[in-house]
C-alpha cells in the first residue's frame, strides 16, 4: 500500500483493536455496530468513525512529515452520543505512539482541533476532530 493507505489502515485497526468500533476494509457492517471507515461515511449504520488524511507539513530535506487526519464521528440524535464516541477516539489516539503501520513509522499523534458539525439529513449528530500525526514518509529524493 501507499503511505496514506498504510497510515489510515493502521489507525483504523488501532481503533478496532481497542474496541472503539469495527473495521472491515470491505465495508459491510451490521445495524448495531460502530463502523470504522476510510474516506467515506456510509448511510448505515448510524454510528460511524470516518478517517481521512490531508497534508500539513513536509520537510524539504528529511523524511519528517506531519499528516492531518480528520476523524468524523456520527451517532444518534442525542448529541451526548457523538461526544462520547469522539471522547473514545481521543482516549486512544491522544499522545499515542510510536507505531509501525505497514511501512509508516508514526512517532506521535495529537489532536489539533475539533468541533460539532450538527445533524445529518437523518437527524444523527456529527462531530469532527483533527489529529496531527508526526511520522516518517519515505521518498526517493530524501534520505
Amino acid at each position: 500500500m501507499s503511505y496514506t493507505s498504510d497510515l489510515l489502515d493502521g489507525l483504523a485497526r488501532l481503533l478496532h483493536e481497542h474496541g472503539v468500533g469495527t473495521y472491515r476494509p470491505e465495508g459491510t457492517y451490521a445495524p448495531g455496530e460502530t463502523a470504522i471507515t476510510i474516506a467515506t461515511t456510509p448511510p448505515a449504520p448510524d454510528r460511524v468513525i470516518c478517517l481521512a488524511a490531508y497534508p500539513v507539513t513536509d520537510s524539504s530535506a528529511l523524511t519528517d512529515t506531519t499528516t492531518g487526519v480528520q476523524i468524523r464521528t456520527r451517532a444518534g440524535a442525542d448529541p451526548r452520543e457523538v461526544d462520547t464516541l469522539d471522547d473514545l477516539v481521543f482516549s486512544i489516539l491522544q499522545g499515542a505512539g510510536p507505531f509501525l503501520f505497514g511501512s509508516v513509522r508514526v512517532q506521535l499523534i495529537s489532536r489539533a482541533s475539533g468541533a460539532p458539525i450538527g445533524a445529518d439529513a437523518s437527524g444523527r449528530m456529527e462531530r469532527t476532530s483533527n489529529f496531527y500525526v508526526r511520522a516518517h514518509r519515505a521518498h526517493p529524493h530524501l534520505e
